[in-house]
């Protein structure tokens, strides 16, 4: 074996250092080679000797078969300085492939010979992550192309239906609207928090402005629409009934992505079947409830009460109404019980619940009520009878006997509660009408 130099020695060990194969072969079709360093030979699984060319004979051809090396266009395709960067596929001894990137220089020597000396990396993982990236980003823009589709033929359909719809966008709080959508209501609401948009725009009508806004809560954290049935105002400043319809789109982590609303036209139904329900619910004479609609309303308002709650439940009797209707007619007897009831109602709160539930019978139920006001409520009471006069004859003063009942404290529902105020209307009855009594009162 010739002796090496130390200049020489030290040259190898700096290039068998450097992670990356050096390559010096023959620009030949062989690619024979004349010198690689120990990491080429690593890189490939070989020993060195083992292999003598790049494009050689088999068994030992590192070329893979799929890669076709031309010569002579390999020398056109250099670049003016004589440097080429190409991606060769290799095999490995054990058989499996590798891509390496060589960065050569063409060489010519004295003799006319040349040769092809350079670097050989590995990017057999770069590649494979850039093939991974590539793929991803052909599945990315062809998800995207899909999406574009997706989303004309969706704004395609948003304008061509016939009812209004809301697109909001939760994560950019932009809101689009159908041409349908401005054409009946002129404008929008406002992108700054919608639910709040929504407690204070007059497109929606002020008494359903609040249910809206607790239904629109509920129904985007996974509850179904129960009533979605609300009045909002069109470019003429009428308020018309819709029925919302709406959707949720979450994004893959369950969040809330987007809301698509429906908003039907159901004025005429809605307002036909509100006044066939008034007429189910309300007396034809006095307009107040009927009896069965008071006891339903009466037995609502006590199931949402509190424990601290007290109520009052009212029982009216007009005194004499017999005489009334026998002395002068039903027609007067008619006018007197129309009488009786309006100025019922314009005593009491909204809230309040009058009803008719006999011929001459009355409930008032009060809510939320202190004991000295249940007193001040009956005086009151009293002076309404009094202050109705038969206009055709005098003499026929109308009073009222009143039989009280307090929740809880005389009954929890409005069976339990009529039989006890039904008790004190009789007692007063018993001693003289024209009077007020609470159950409390005959108990004592």
């Amino acid at each position: 074996m010739p002796k090496k130099s130390a200049g020489e020695f030290d040259l190898r060990k700096i290039i068998n250092s450097l992670g990356a194969g050096i390559l010096c072969c023959k620009n030949d079709d062989a690619l024979t080679i004349v010198y690689a360093s120990s990491p080429f030979y690593e890189m490939l699984g070989y020993r060195e000797g083992e292999i003598t060319a790049l494009n050689g004979q088999e068994p030992n051809r590192v070329l893979s078969a799929d890669q076709h090396y031309d010569r002579q266009d390999f020398v056109r395709n250099l670049s003016r300085d004589g440097n080429a960067l190409v991606e060769l596929k290799l095999i490995k001894k054990n058989g499996h492939h590798i891509w390496v990137n060589c960065s050569l220089r063409l060489l010519v020597e004295e003799d006319g010979s040349e040769l092809l000396c350079g670097v050989i990396q590995d990017i057999t993982v770069k590649r494979r992550l850039l093939n991974k990236e590539r793929e991803q980003f052909e599945i990315i823009r062809k998800a995207k192309r899909e999406l574009a589709a997706s989303e004309e033929r969706y704004r395609i359909i948003m304008e061509q239906a016939a009812d209004p719809i809301m697109d909001y966008n939760f994560k950019t709080q932009e809101i689009y609207y159908s041409h349908p959508f401005r054409d009946r209501f002129g404008t929008g609401f406002s992108t700054d928090g919608l639910l709040d948009s929504l407690c204070h725009s007059n497109i929606v009508f002020e008494e359903d402005r609040q249910r809206l806004v607790d239904d629109m809560y509920r129904f985007m954290h996974g509850e179904k629409q129960k009533n979605p049935d609300y009045r909002f105002m069109d470019v003429h400043g009428n308020y018309r009934w819709y029925r919302v319809r709406s959707t949720i789109i979450r994004d893959e982590k369950g969040e809330l992505s987007r809301m698509i609303v429906f908003f039907i036209d159901i004025d005429s139904q809605k307002r036909e079947n509100l006044r066939l329900k008034e007429r189910a619910e309300r007396d034809l004479l006095s307009g107040l409830y009927n009896h069965v609609t008071t006891s339903r309303l009466i037995d609502e308002a006590i199931c949402g009460s509190g424990g601290e709650d007290q109520h009052a439940l009212f029982l009216i009797d007009i005194d004499n109404f017999k005489d009334i209707n026998d002395h002068l007619g039903h027609l007067l007897g008619d006018e007197v019980i129309e009488e009786v009831s309006a100025k019922l109602k314009s005593q009491f709160r909204g809230d309040d619940i009058i009803g008719r539930i006999g011929g001459d019978e009355f409930v008032v139920f009060l809510k939320n009520i202190s004991t000295m006001d249940i007193k001040r409520k009956a005086e009151l009471l009293q002076r309404v009878f009094r202050s109705i006069r038969s206009e055709r004859n005098a003499k026929f003063q109308i009073s009222g006997s009143i039989g009280v009942s307090i929740y809880p404290k005389d009954g929890r529902d409005y069976h339990e509660l009529f039989q006890k105020a039904d008790a004190a209307m009789y007692a007063v009855k018993h001693n003289g009408k024209n009077s007020c009594c609470t159950y409390s009162d005959i108990e004592q």
